[in-house]
């Protein structure tokens, strides 16, 4: 399924160019305090924390409900897709020379095509067109090597040496048409399905670490965990509306593989899930829905299956008193105040390598 057409980058703020117009970014939020109780929990966890009221605090439940809501929406995922999104866009429209070598100077898509040297990028090249070839005098991107076909070359244009600043980006949702998974597929955006519209700062042509925005009724479909289509496995009709900044651990340069970085989500909303089986719900039991309010801190790496941490925030005011709780393939466990020791929500207790600590 191709998304790119439902992106676009909606604005340019200052000082993306020296001198050029735009608009005035919101403020970033500041995620150091959230990142700081990841890194150093305070909580001392036991059953009064773990278990259900009037005896416990009833935690156990609510990161059970918690985890099931954010994994079976992949809310995180359909978040991540749009700034790998805005990443290709980016690079497509990123300018390269060789430096060193025979070739420098000259125009390059890769280190390949600079014996001896480095392709280093020079600036983002706006509104390139091709010259000769078969596709003379249309829109092009700079770092597409199979642009300007039949010997065209992709140039002109405006360009911005190392970029920074920040841009705005709309992604129009996919909605619920279980077509979307079928190769080829590019339907038209429909305004309907809602939207995702997000604020990323720029350095060099590369994504600043925090992004930041909101979820307007946004409609997805996502398969069944093993399945790649609704057909064959069923799918979730989903939903979020809130808010969303996350923190990308790092600056990311062009190239950079997101889905390898651990990534920390702040969410605030309202996630709506409908279970919608291969038969299309015929049956009157088929289907199931739910909404789940959310305001929950979570990390997750996408090459990582089944890798999910969530923050827990027992007290007022908020992050004074945290531990995590988290996700790795079969395994559970906590890092509070004390140290990492294991968990199984499903058996009611944690552990470690001498036996039970606590059950509730």
């Amino acid at each position: 399924m191709s998304r790119l057409h439902a992106l676009t980058v909606l604005a340019l703020a200052v000082p993306l160019g020296s001198c050029g117009q735009g608009i005035d970014a919101p403020p970033a939020p500041d995620l150091q305090p959230l990142l700081q109780a990841y890194a150093n929990p305070t909580a001392v966890v036991g059953s009064a924390i773990m278990g259900a009221p009037p005896e416990g605090a009833g935690v156990a439940d609510e990161i059970e409900e918690a985890a099931k809501e954010i994994e079976d929406s992949e809310i995180f995922e359909e978040i991540l897709a749009v700034i790998k999104d805005v990443q290709e866009e980016l690079d497509d429209s990123t300018a390269k020379t060789c430096s060193g070598g025979a070739n420098n100077g000259s125009t390059c898509i890769d280190n390949e095509d600079c014996p001896d040297g480095t392709c280093v990028a020079t600036g983002l090249v706006f509104d390139a067109t091709c010259s000769g070839g078969d596709d003379a005098g249309e829109a092009c991107d700079v770092g597409d090597d199979m642009a300007c076909p039949g010997g065209g070359t992709c140039g002109g244009g405006v360009t911005i040496p190392s970029p920074t600043g920040s841009i705005q980006v709309n992604y129009i949702c996919p909605g619920f048409d279980q077509k979307q998974f079928e190769d080829g597929y590019d339907a038209e955006p429909d305004s309907a399905n809602g939207s995702i519209d997000l604020w990323m700062t720029l350095d060099s042509g590369g994504i600043g670490r925090v992004v930041w925005g909101t979820a307007a009724k946004c409609l997805y479909l996502v398969p069944i965990i093993g399945g790649s289509d609704c057909e064959t496995s069923g799918c979730y009709e989903a939903s979020y509306d809130g808010g969303v900044a996350l923190d990308l651990g790092e600056d990311v340069p062009p190239g950079q593989d997101i889905d390898q970085l651990l990534v920390t989500f702040l969410i605030e909303g309202t996630i709506g899930l409908k279970l919608v089986e291969a038969d299309e719900c015929m049956m009157p039991d088929a289907c199931t829905s739910s909404e789940f309010r959310i305001n929950q801190s979570f990390r997750v790496t996408l090459a990582v299956e089944s890798g999910l941490e969530i923050l827990v925030d027992l007290a007022d005011p908020a992050l004074s008193e945290t531990f995590n709780y988290f996700f790795l393939g079969t395994q559970q466990g906590i890092r509070d105040a004390n140290g990492v020791f294991g968990c199984r929500l499903e058996e009611s207790r944690c552990f470690d390598e001498s036996g039970t600590l606590f059950s509730w």
